[in-house]
């Protein structure tokens, strides 16, 4: 019995893999046929089309725009430049909208003059007090807010307030070495600024028209906007190192008035105040117990003693 469920097994599976066999035979046959029909179809195809190079696609538009996008870099990098210059003024001020007498100082004059291309040395002090009271103030205004000349004017006015300080006077800055050169300072940096400032004047706008889908010309307007702009950034920051070394001379006069306080205060005898305080408070108690026999007596005698010897008078 057994043998004959084995057999009929055995029977069972071969037929299935010869169903599965033919199957599979089928599927190849049919798809191999498919891809020798479909290769005719190419190669009829390729008969039917004359000899010649296929046209090429032409390059799709790229949606970027490389100068709208260095014009707001550029914005954002001027923006945060003109917010550094008026941080240090509102700091030397409070109002870095004033620009009248008081900026004209000796310094803000050199900035300017650099700044018109004027000789410093054919300005004597007699010329700039004149031009300090007057006759400058709309010259001075649009040098202060220019996005380069803020530079130089904010820098003039840093040395104007430590010129100002009378810590500046000390000769700790010179026995420590340590004094910095303010009109130097003031003459590089105003002489930066206006090299940058011709640059600029160089670059010129955007390119417009075929310059602007010009690639070459796109990168070369881009990389030298970029290189001034951070040419203009780091003036900035030797600016923000300036005003740093303002604060300190500012630290130092501080500790000037303080110490000056101090000892001028320190001349106040601690110990002789002390006595003549106990004097002053044991005079006062002396003072009270005298008022209060006074108001004793005075009872005795205007209550009983005056009454009685008036009495006696009329007796």
């Amino acid at each position: 019995m057994m043998y004959v469920v084995i057999a009929v097994f055995v029977v069972v599976m071969a037929a299935a893999l010869i169903v599965l066999l033919g199957m599979a035979i089928g599927a190849f046959s049919a798809m191999f046929t498919g891809m020798r029909d479909d290769l005719r179809t190419r190669r009829s195809a390729a008969r039917a089309q004359p000899d010649g190079p296929h046209p090429a696609r032409e390059p799709e538009e790229s949606p970027a725009d490389p100068l709208g996008d260095l014009a707001d870099t550029l914005r954002l990098a001027q923006a945060r430049r003109w917010e550094s210059c008026q941080s240090i003024r509102q700091r030397l001020d409070g109002d870095p909208s004033e620009h009248g007498e008081r900026d004209a100082g000796r310094f803000t004059l050199r900035a300017l003059d650099i700044w018109r291309g004027r000789s410093l040395e054919s300005v004597d002090e007699g010329e700039a007090g004149v031009r300090r009271h007057g006759g400058d103030t709309g010259e001075l205004d649009r040098f202060a807010s220019d996005p380069v000349g803020q530079i130089a004017w904010t820098t003039a006015a840093v040395a104007e307030r430590i010129s100002d300080l009378s810590a500046w006077r000390l000769d700790f800055f010179d026995r420590h070495s340590v004094r910095v050169d303010l009109g130097g300072e003031v003459t590089a940096i105003a002489r930066a600024a206006v090299g940058l400032r011709d640059q600029f004047v160089i670059l010129g706008d955007a390119p417009s028209g075929h310059l602007a889908a010009d690639p070459e010309v796109v990168s070369t307007f881009a990389e030298k906007s970029l290189l001034l702009s951070g040419r203009l950034d780091e003036l900035v920051r030797r600016l923000e190192a300036f005003a740093g070394y303002e604060q300190i001379v500012a630290q130092i006069q501080h500790r000037q008035e303080k110490q000056a306080w101090l000892d001028r205060v320190g001349g106040i005898d601690d110990v002789e105040h002390v006595v003549a305080t106990e004097w002053d408070r044991a005079e006062a108690d002396r003072m009270r117990h005298m008022a209060d026999e006074s108001d004793v007596l005075a009872s005795i005698y205007l209550d009983e003693i005056a009454p009685l010897a008036k009495s006696l008078k009329r007796e």
